[in-house]
């Protein structure tokens, strides 16, 4: 069932995915300008250290295939690590009693961006890599 996206539908993928990627954005600019902080508050939170690392390398990819929206099985990995992200990201802060709005925000923006990313862009007819059938 393929129906024509309305301007509300529009309008509401477009504010949850520029929120999502306004969140991510912001930490891909500012984990290189504060590596040593962002290495400590990570520290400070129980993970290691070199986390923020391969945190930005995959934020920054994540930020291309949603933009480009080229890949379908890519763009749902995408979204589900992003999902995760700020669920670790929420109970991270929440444990550590600092705040946490950008988490549910970023998780309530997510959600909604994927629920009508298909509906306004189109779903993608190509897939990165495909699984062998089973049988």
């Amino acid at each position: 069932m393929s129906s024509t996206p309305t301007i509300s539908d529009k309008i509401i993928y477009w504010t949850a995915t520029g929120l999502m990627l306004f969140l991510m954005l912001a930490a891909i600019v500012g984990y290189p300008l504060r590596w040593d902080t962002i290495g400590a508050e990570f520290q400070e939170m129980g993970f290691p250290s070199y986390i923020p690392y391969p945190l930005w390398a995959l934020k920054v990819i994540g930020v291309v295939v949603i933009v480009t929206n080229k890949y379908d099985n890519l763009k749902n990995w995408v979204y589900a690590t992003y999902f995760m992200n700020m669920l670790l990201a929420l109970s991270a802060h929440w444990s550590n009693d600092t705040f946490f709005g950008h988490a549910v925000a970023g998780m309530v923006a997510i959600v909604v961006s994927y629920i009508y990313s298909n509906r306004v862009r189109g779903r993608p007819a190509e897939d990165i890599f495909i699984l062998p059938a089973r049988g």
